[in-house]
């Protein structure tokens, strides 16, 4: 509900303000369970997230411990973090296979600007009737691309190359430059086949291509992105470089 009242709206904020609590830093992964369990109970709620994670995978004990998981994950959620919420959408996703509840959590994790959790929902968009076979609509790949574009934004390189590939496909709108520098994005983000995309973008024999790869050596970037690619482990991206010598 909107406040009108810029007095009152005042004084709620510096009372806010004046009962606020120290700020507890987060744990890390690799500090272990020991120290996340510790900030957790001390009132970090990112911590509880880091910590519902760890017992979703397994990094806590000899298996993963599902109820302890969504016990923390909803918790850190309901306070609103990020991480919490995209946790319960891959707990709900992967473990429960209840995809509409995934979809719900996901959406709400994106909205606060969890990047996975916006590929995620990318990911459910366009798989979603993959028991039927039916292939994804216009309107689905539409929505994806939209997810994957934020996602990429938001700093994962795997949703610049998902949204790069569907522009290329015809499956969203947008120009060759847009398509390329999403690859590129992709492939210094860690996505290896990206790095070789990237190329076969830059060099295909079509007018808007051909103005792209003006504006570089694109004999030099197409020679660089394939190294790149070739040290991420894409072996085709190794074989064209090599077969360039």
């Amino acid at each position: 509900m909107r406040i009108h009242l810029t007095v009152v709206a005042l004084l709620v904020a510096l009372s806010a303000t004046s009962w606020a609590q120290p700020v507890r830093p987060a744990c890390r992964p690799q500090e272990g369970p020991d120290a996340c369990r510790t900030r957790c109970e001390g009132g970090s709620q990112q911590s509880c997230a880091v910590l519902g994670i760890m017992h979703l995978r397994g990094e806590v004990g000899d298996k993963p411990d599902y109820a302890e998981a969504e016990r923390l994950l909803r918790r850190a959620c309901s306070a609103k973090v990020a991480l919490g919420c995209g946790g319960m959408g891959s707990l709900y996703g992967a473990i429960r296979k209840d995809v509409k509840r995934a979809r719900r959590m996901f959406e709400r994790a994106c909205a606060m600007g969890d990047a996975l959790s916006c590929e995620s929902l990318g990911g459910l968009t366009l798989g979603v009737d993959r028991k039927s076979r039916r292939r994804p609509s216009p309107a689905d790949l539409r929505k994806a691309y939209g997810y994957y574009r934020r996602a990429c934004n938001l700093g994962s390189g795997t949703a610049c190359g998902f949204a790069a590939a569907l522009i290329v496909d015809g499956g969203a709108r947008g120009t060759a430059k847009e398509a390329f520098e999403m690859f590129v994005k992709a492939c210094n983000g860690g996505m290896n086949v990206g790095c070789r995309q990237a190329v076969d973008l830059l060099n295909r024999d079509t007018p808007e291509s051909r103005k792209l790869a003006a504006g570089f050596d694109a004999s030099r970037l197409s020679s660089d992105l394939l190294t790149q690619g070739c040290k991420l482990g894409d072996a085709v991206a190794c074989s064209r470089l090599n077969g360039s010598r």
